[in-house]
């Protein structure tokens, strides 16, 4: 786990373990990569929600539109949960991804109670009003090194992610 900020980031990675993530870090907006030919996970429509709700492509924007509200933040807190050795199980990776964006949404509204104008969550796929990494475009494998995390490890653990980008 590594911190890339002051003492009120290393609050919000302390904060998100307790909630009960895995990891968590602190990294600048500006060191995540947005790839916008990841768009084509969501086209690909495996979550069942491309052209259904808001929150996905098309009616969420752009991959530049995407890009550039989530380049308008300074911070991102990085938040992961890992599934060991988990059965292969469409139904166990849905709830996973579930679980972790409603931790992802408490812990926001507890670290942010009176300023839901000052975050951004991006979750592991879409959930009521936030967008999915993928949607953005952003890019798992070199986010979670940026955060001194293990994205890919070639194990048989799925770990999943999820952003809360926020103004110092």
């Amino acid at each position: 786990m590594k911190n890339k900020g002051g003492s009120i980031n290393m609050d919000f990675v302390k904060e998100a373990l307790s909630f009960g993530f895995a990891n968590a870090a602190v990294v600048d907006v500006k060191e995540l990569s947005f790839v916008p030919e990841y768009r084509q996970f969501c086209e690909e429509n495996l979550c069942g929600c491309y052209d259904k709700i808001p929150a996905c492509p098309p009616a969420c924007g752009t991959p530049e539109e995407m890009r550039d509200k989530a380049q308008a933040y300074e911070k991102a807190l990085v938040l992961q949960t890992v599934l060991e050795h988990p059965e292969n199980s469409p139904a166990v990776f849905k709830k996973a991804k579930y679980d972790q964006n409603v931790l992802t949404e408490k812990l926001a509204e507890h670290i942010f109670p009176s300023r839901e104008d000052n975050y951004l969550i991006m979750s592991a796929g879409p959930y009521k009003t936030h967008s999915c990494m993928s949607a953005y475009g952003v890019d798992a494998q070199k986010m979670a090194e940026s955060a001194g995390m293990v994205c890919w490890a070639g194990d048989s653990d799925v770990r999943f992610f999820s952003l809360v980008l926020y103004h110092e």
